[in-house]
C-alpha cells in the first residue's frame, strides 16, 4: 500500500469521525463557528510594563496550585489543590481551614479529592464560599472548618431565567435539568446571595481543552440563599470564569476564558436583566477577577497577542474541525476512563486526567505578562 493511499484512508477516517452524526459527544449546543474580537494591540495602558516585578513572594514553592485568595485584615485565604482551603498569617503560619473531599492519592486524582478555585468572604456569617468544580459550591466557617453544601453538581435547583426568544413578551422561569458541571467562581452580595460561575456543560474541569472546543456553554448564575435555588443570567458564556459584584452592586461581571472578554449583567437600573460585553479583545484568556472602589483586576491565565494568537481564537470559526479535535480526544480517552471506573486502576486515572488537561497546553503559551 503506497503513502498516498494511506493518507487518503487516514483522511478518510478523520472525515467520517468529523461529519458522522451520533458520534460522541453529545453536547448542550451545536458545533457553529465562533466570533471572537480581534486581540487589541499592546500598546498604551496595554503595554507591558514591570509594575508587578517587585512582588513579594509568599510562601514560594510552600503551596500546591494555589487559585483563589482573598484578604481580611492581617490573614490571607486561599484555595490549593487537594480540596483545602489555607489560611496564610502574616508571620508565616499556614492552617487548613477545611478539606471538601477525601485526601489525595495524587495531583492525577483531583476529580476525587476536590479542587477548590473561586472564593469569597460571606456577608451573612464567619464563612468563606467556595466553589470547587467536581464537589460545588459550599459555605466553610473560617474558624471551625464547619461545611455546608450550598449548590450540589447533581441535585441543584436552577431556574432559566435568560432572555426569551425572539417575538415572546415574558422571561423564562422554568427549572432547568442541566446541572453545574464546573461551578469556577463566586461573588457574595451584601444580602448573602451569590453569583457564580459554571465554565462549561460538556466536559468535567479537568477535560477543559475538549470543553473550550465546544460551542460556549458556561453560564453566569444567582444563588438564593432565602430558598436555596439558582437562576441562570446569562447562557452560553465562553468558558465562564472569574466572577466580581460592583461596588455599588448595580451590575455583576464575568469574564469569558474563552471569548477574551468581561461580561456585565445590570442588576439595578433602566437596564435592569439584561447584558452587554464591558470589553472585549483582551490579550488574554480572562481568569480571576477582583475589584474595589477604584475599579477592577483582571488576571490573564494565557497570554495572547497579534504574534501569538490564541490557540482557542485560531479554531474557533472552524466547528468541523473543532468536532473533531473533541472526538479524537473522547475516542482516545475513552478506553482508560473505562478500565478506571472497572477496575479503579491508579494508572488509567491518570492517563484520563491529563487527557485534556489544560496544563498540558502550557508549553504552547507565550512567556510573556500583560
Amino acid at each position: 500500500m503506497g503513502l498516498k493511499s494511506k493518507l487518503f484512508k487516514a483522511s478518510l477516517v478523520l472525515m467520517l469521525i468529523a461529519i458522522l452524526p451520533g458520534l460522541p459527544p453529545k453536547t448542550v449546543f451545536p458545533f457553529k463557528p465562533i466570533s471572537i474580537a480581534p486581540v487589541r494591540p499592546l500598546t498604551g495602558v496595554l503595554a507591558p510594563n514591570q509594575l508587578l516585578n517587585g512582588a513579594e513572594r509568599l510562601h514560594e514553592g510552600g503551596l500546591l496550585q494555589p487559585e483563589g485568595v482573598v484578604v481580611r485584615g492581617n490573614a490571607t485565604y486561599v484555595s490549593v489543590y487537594g480540596g483545602k482551603i489555607l489560611e496564610l498569617g502574616d508571620q508565616g503560619s499556614v492552617r487548613t481551614v477545611a478539606k471538601l473531599g477525601p485526601e489525595c492519592v495524587g495531583t492525577y486524582s483531583e476529580r476525587i479529592c476536590g479542587r477548590p478555585l473561586g472564593l469569597d468572604f460571606d456577608t451573612k456569617g464567619n464563612n468563606l464560599i467556595v466553589a470547587d468544580p467536581y464537589l460545588g459550591i459550599w459555605q466553610v466557617h473560617i474558624k471551625t472548618g464547619e461545611k455546608k453544601l450550598l449548590v450540589s453538581k447533581d441535585k441543584a435547583i436552577i431556574e432559566d431565567g435568560t432572555e426569551p426568544a425572539a417575538g415572546s413578551s415574558t422571561k423564562r422561569s422554568t427549572i432547568t435539568t442541566r446541572q453545574p458541571n464546573i461551578p469556577n467562581a463566586v461573588a457574595v452580595a451584601r444580602n448573602g446571595d451569590v453569583y457564580w460561575s459554571d465554565t462549561a456543560s460538556d466536559f468535567i474541569f479537568e477535560d477543559a481543552i475538549q470543553a473550550v472546543l465546544c460551542n460556549p456553554s458556561g453560564r453566569l448564575l444567582h444563588y438564593s440563599r432565602a430558598d436555596g435555588k439558582s437562576r441562570v443570567l446569562i447562557d452560553e458564556v465562553y468558558g465562564a470564569n472569574g466572577v466580581v459584584l460592583s461596588p455599588d452592586e448595580s451590575f455583576v461581571l464575568v469574564g469569558e476564558l474563552g471569548g477574551q472578554l468581561i461580561r456585565r449583567y445590570y442588576l439595578k437600573g433602566p437596564k435592569a436583566g439584561t447584558h452587554d460585553v464591558l470589553i472585549d479583545g483582551l490579550p488574554g484568556a480572562v481568569d480571576n477577577l477582583n475589584g474595589d472602589a477604584t475599579g477592577f483586576w483582571v488576571g490573564l491565565v494565557i497570554a495572547a497577542d497579534e504574534s501569538n494568537p490564541s490557540f482557542i481564537a485560531m479554531l474557533a470559526p472552524f466547528p468541523n474541525l473543532r468536532r473533531l479535535l473533541v472526538r479524537l480526544f473522547v475516542l482516545v480517552e475513552a478506553p482508560f476512563r473505562l478500565w478506571y471506573d472497572t477496575t479503579g486502576s491508579d494508572f488509567a486515572l491518570w492517563v484520563t486526567h491529563h487527557i485534556g488537561h489544560l496544563g498540558g497546553l502550557v508549553p504552547l503559551f507565550p512567556d510573556r505578562g500583560t
